[in-house]
């Protein structure tokens, strides 16, 4: 019973007394017992205190107010951990970068939806990693901040947080934040060795949404670091810089918005036409402030050596030198430089600047004037980078990485070196990987045998992989099941592979399945072939179509070359469902035979956006050559001398042909007759025609004939007939 309970009782009680004495009292003083002047009054008081005692007992119970509820705890954010509230976020706080002003328009144009928003979901919904790729300026922050909003309140998510670096990270994971969104804009930034890895996002325990430059994502290492491998298991939602027809088609209703409606008229990428990426790369390109052009390439080669943090200004100043010209030099003197830095950093048409701000004296160069940078890091910059003292480990296997990048392979190994001394298995690891692209294999095992013992998975797979060449099978599956006990799944993969080759399939079918466990889709893929190869046929074809349609390019490209039932031509619609899965989450395989094939079927618009997205990838030349077909074809030949000149510039023989034709026709015989020989040079030798057409046309008779004849001379037809023609066949 409570407290208020039983003071009701009693004052009922009471009034219930109460009334009995004014009752006896009227009947003692109406009986003239009781003088009036006592009992009137007497029964006046008792009568009172009941009506009270009454009212008392049953008024209305006091409502207590219920206690507040203990304000919702607030993500604890740190100098190094920016906490962000979903309620109100702002979008240059994650790194969205301005748009060029409008008068009395919207700081930041309407967002035109992106056919990847639809992928983007679905990721975001299966959790852990979630990475949009893409070219810089493409839209990949801008994209990735709608997709947070747009989910917001079907997960549940009330904050982002936003770590500083690398070591921020790795402080965020342990003490991982609930409802909320981790946020790695620029993800090569947090890219080192134990950074980002399986350890770490099991711990994170959510949705890590990142971004990456499709050239830093190729600019990667093949250092043995833990990040590497989790981005090979990572399928990325990729973002073209050109809006599709879809996309397109849904930018016209925001035609209002001059941003939006300048991109398509001018048929430009949107993103690179918001925040003005070309006007800053003319800018810088132009001439008309030589030391501020100089400062910004110090700091965009400064990135492509591997120094991704803000860059101090007294470094800039230091290296800037190096790209005045001569004739700058004598005519100016000394520049003045802190004008250059104000020309530097001014906004470029009220957007994004060519230098960027990034807190006290320090500045980060434009990914969009990085990814259009070319050539070789100057050796100052190098020097520089290698000299100083101030770098961090995390640093320093970053600058290691773009050496290896850039073909320095000493400098890497001068920081892997300095790095190893303290015993860091990574360093040790890089170092093994060195010696064994250097053919040094005593050395090599050395090192992978130091790494190894200072717990390198990594390093006993690759010294079970040795041991396997040398046929020294106990020695490895030793190694390879000391990989996979420290949770290596190369290690596991490779277990399977050696039970598989010595007959114990059922030792090898368990092995991938462990890889399979610990997330790496190598395990499913390899355990399918093995089915396919010795045990149940419909199975393993049933285990590559599952993990074919998760995303894994590799799974597609074997589901192309097999049919499920043994039957030709069965599944065959399947298949090429398969190969555009492939495409679109960023095979450049799959992009590159889809645009193929869509060529021939008579697509041209569909082709020519798959020659673009395959372009930059792995296939990139060899895409780059199509797309300058098709263009010709289409009577665009300016832009496909273009992208004749990008193949042509890495490599491909044909496109070298082909750019030297365009030339021809132009009337630039000179530089057509270089591309000639190139491509000759290069193993083309149908060039030895165009060379004896081209020398024969600017009346070089004898030197044509005799680079007719050379082609002759290895039967070709077309040499042949060309001499008959001239009357010496």
């Amino acid at each position: 019973m409570s407290f208020e309970t039983g003071s009701r009782t009693g004052r009922l009680l009471g009034a219930g007394v109460a009334a009995a004495v004014a009752v006896v009292t009227g009947l003692l003083t109406s009986q003239g017992t009781l003088p009036q002047a006592v009992g009137w009054p007497v029964e006046v008081l008792a009568a009172i205190a009941t009506g009270l005692l009454v009212l008392l007992a049953f008024r209305p119970r006091p409502t207590v107010p219920a206690p507040d509820p203990p304000p919702r705890p607030k993500p604890a954010g740190t100098a190094a951990i920016r906490v962000l509230r979903i309620d109100d976020l702002d979008p240059a706080a994650l790194g969205v970068r301005p748009a060029w002003p409008v008068p009395g328009g919207a700081a930041m144009p309407p967002y035109v939806p992106r056919t990847a928003d639809a992928a983007l979901d679905r990721a975001l919904a299966g959790g852990g990693l979630v990475l949009v790729q893409g070219d810089a300026a493409a839209g990949k922050t801008r994209t990735a901040y709608e997709a947070l909003l747009r989910n917001a309140s079907r997960f549940g998510w009330e904050s982002v947080m936003v770590p500083r670096d690398e070591a921020a990270l790795r402080e965020l994971a342990a003490a991982p934040p609930a409802k909320a969104v981790v946020w790695l804009d620029d993800l090569e930034r947090y890219l080192t060795t134990d950074s980002l890895d399986d350890t770490l996002l099991r711990a994170l325990n959510g949705v890590v949404l990142a971004t990456l430059r499709t050239r830093a994502r190729a600019d990667l290492g093949i250092d043995g670091d833990s990040a590497h491998r989790v981005l090979t298991r990572v399928t990325p939602v990729e973002l073209g810089r050109q809006l599709d027809r879809t996309e397109t088609a849904a930018a016209h209703r925001y035609r209002d918005d001059p941003r939006i409606a300048g991109a398509i008229v001018e048929e430009i990428g949107l993103g690179e036409h918001i925040s003005a990426g070309p006007e800053a790369l003319r800018r810088w390109r132009s001439g008309e402030n030589e030391a501020g052009a100089a400062l910004v390439s110090a700091a965009v080669d400064l990135r492509r050596a591997g120094f991704l943090d803000p860059v101090p200004l007294d470094w800039l100043m230091s290296l800037h030198g190096g790209y005045l010209s001569e004739r700058f030099r004598s005519r100016i003197g000394e520049p003045d430089l802190a004008g250059a830095l104000d020309w530097a950093i001014q906004p470029v048409r009220g957007a994004t600047p060519c230098l960027i701000p990034a807190g006290s004296n320090r500045y980060v160069a434009s990914g969009y004037l990085v990814d259009a940078a070319s050539g070789a890091v100057p050796d100052a910059v190098w020097q520089g980078l290698l000299s100083t003292n101030l770098l961090t480990t995390d640093q320093r296997f970053r600058i290691a990485r773009a050496a290896v990048c850039f073909g320095r392979i000493g400098d890497a190994v001068l920081l892997w070196t300095e790095l190893a001394r303290s015993g860091d298995q990574f360093a040790l690891f890089n170092l093994g990987w060195a010696a064994r692209l250097d053919g040094d294999e005593a050395r090599a095992q050395q090192w992978f045998q130091r790494a190894a013992d200072a717990g390198s998975s990594w390093a006993m797979s690759n010294l079970g992989s040795m041991a396997e060449q040398r046929q020294d099978l106990a020695t490895a599956q030793l190694w390879y099941q000391r990989a996979a006990d420290a949770g290596d799944t190369t290690g596991m993969t490779n277990l399977g592979g050696l039970f598989a080759q010595t007959g114990r399939i059922d030792q090898a079918r368990e092995a991938y399945r462990r890889a399979a466990s610990a997330g790496d889709p190598n395990g499913v893929r390899k355990e399918a072939v093995l089915e396919l190869l010795h045990g149940d046929r419909k199975r393993g074809a049933e285990l590559l179509r599952r993990v074919a349609l998760s995303g894994d390019p590799a799974a597609v490209r074997l589901m192309g070359l097999l049919s499920p039932t043994g039957e030709p031509g069965a599944h065959r619609a399947d298949v090429e469902a398969l190969r555009r899965l492939a495409a679109e989450i960023g095979d450049g395989e799959a992009a590159l035979d889809l645009a193929r094939n869509l060529w021939h079927q008579g697509d041209l618009d569909a082709a020519e956006t798959w020659f673009r997205r395959a372009a930059d990838g792995e296939h990139g030349r060899v895409a780059a050559f199509g797309l300058g077909v098709l263009l010709e074809q289409r009577g665009r030949t300016g832009e496909a001398e273009e992208w004749y000149r990008r193949s042509a510039a890495h490599g491909l023989p044909e496109a070298m042909l082909n750019l030297g034709m365009v030339l021809q026709e132009r009337g630039e015989f000179d530089e057509a007759e270089s591309w000639y020989r190139q491509a000759v040079e290069a193993g083309h030798l149908p060039a030895e025609v165009n060379l004896g057409a081209l020398h024969w046309r600017r009346g070089n008779l004898e030197e044509g004939r005799a680079w007719y004849q050379r082609a002759a001379d290895r039967d070709d037809e077309l040499a042949k007939q060309a001499l008959e023609n001239l009357g010496t066949g």
